[in-house]
């Protein structure tokens, strides 16, 4: 019975968050350290999407931000800002975006400040490999729960792309 309790606790956050629930998007700063308003990237018109990943230069998060940045061009037409999120140190995300020349922004999110704001599971300081989307109206459009890194990018453009039909 206190396992039962305990898997509630653990799964009641992601259950609270569904589509259509309004999220006050934060001021934040990417890896660079340069200020992103999310709200005001919504109130522009476009669509906020966040991949979050467990470790920068992993092998399945290399394989998802490096097609995330193949498909980037994409994404931009339709107008969709993507943001690799994750708790590593900004240094980290620094090289991998080098390394792996990645586009779109990377936040560090050391103080879990977003994956409390979307419900993001983790353990030891790693993040859940979850990506979300929120629609212009700073509304969640979307939420993909334990993506699988290597067709999360085409699944999510799939969708915006019949999204904007």
């Amino acid at each position: 019975m206190k396992r039962l309790w305990f898997l509630l606790l653990l799964l009641a956050p992601v259950l609270a968050l569904a589509p259509g629930d309004p999220v006050s998007l934060p001021k934040v700063q990417d890896s660079y350290g340069k200020p992103v308003d999310l709200a005001a990237v919504a109130r522009e018109g476009k669509y906020l999407l966040f991949w979050f990943y467990p470790k920068a230069s992993s092998p399945g998060c290399t394989a998802q931000g490096k097609r995330y940045a193949e498909l980037y061009g994409e994404f931009d037409k339709l107008g969709v800002e993507i943001f690799g999120v994750s708790a590593d140190p900004a240094a980290d995300q620094c090289a991998f975006i080098e390394q792996m020349a990645l586009k779109g922004a990377m936040l560090p999110d050391r103080d879990g400040t977003l994956a409390r704001l979307f419900k993001v599971g983790g353990i030891f300081g790693f993040y859940n490999r979850d990506t979300i989307l929120v629609n212009p109206r700073g509304r969640i459009e979307r939420i993909w729960r334990n993506v699988n890194a290597f067709r999360d990018p085409d699944t999510v453009l799939a969708y915006v792309r019949e999204l904007k039909r």
